[in-house]
């Protein structure tokens, strides 16, 4: 399936990253409710990032557990006050890879992640 994001660096996403149902994943987000832009990329946002992490900026970083979540939130500045929530991750959302409890997601092309994280569809019902 073709990415969302269509300049990746060399060797990104990483060649061991997997398609794989994910139920539950956490995702840190700006208001209180889940919107469109908590699952957009670095890039996508104009956040700075270093060049030797553009793969990852390319990424929507979620958490496998709660405890992760909540524990970013308090020690990342920029996360400080931002609320997390549980959702979910469809192997048709696209290929992610996990490190410890922190999760990387490369989406796929036309993926309506709000609908996926929310369990109302696997996003790609309007193709």
């Amino acid at each position: 399936m073709p990415f969302k994001e269509e300049n990746f660096p060399e060797q990104c996403p990483p060649f061991d990253a997997i398609e794989q149902d994910i139920n539950p994943i956490y995702r840190i987000i700006e208001n209180d409710t889940v919107q469109e832009i908590d699952f957009l990329n670095h890039r996508e946002r104009k956040k700075p990032y270093p060049q030797n992490k553009t793969c990852e900026a390319l990424a929507i970083s979620f958490f496998t557990t709660a405890k992760a979540a909540s524990d970013a939130t308090k020690r990342f500045k920029n996360l400080r006050n931002k609320k997390f929530v549980g959702g979910i991750i469809t192997s048709k959302s696209g290929i992610h890879k996990t490190e410890n409890v922190h999760l990387n997601l490369w989406l796929y092309k036309d993926v309506d992640m709000v609908k996926v994280f929310l369990g109302e569809g696997d996003g790609n019902e309007n193709k």
